[in-house]
């Protein structure tokens, strides 16, 4: 059975460029350390999986 997977949040840098997010809650940090403490906060509040892309943003899965 396949269970859909959906991105809920990303965790971004001031340099990172998004177009759109469609219905991810975006989150902009000032540092890579806030960026990474808020990732894990929201992970766990979440209960989702963290992906970390190749380019730093951290998006979390449900």
């Amino acid at each position: 059975m396949k269970q859909n997977t959906t991105i809920v949040a990303a965790i971004t840098l001031p340099h990172h460029k998004v177009p759109g997010s469609g219905g991810a809650f975006m989150i902009e940090a000032s540092t890579e350390e806030e960026q990474y403490t808020l990732m894990q906060d929201i992970a766990k509040a979440l209960k989702a999986d963290v992906v970390k892309l190749s380019n730093g943003i951290f998006i979390l899965v449900g």
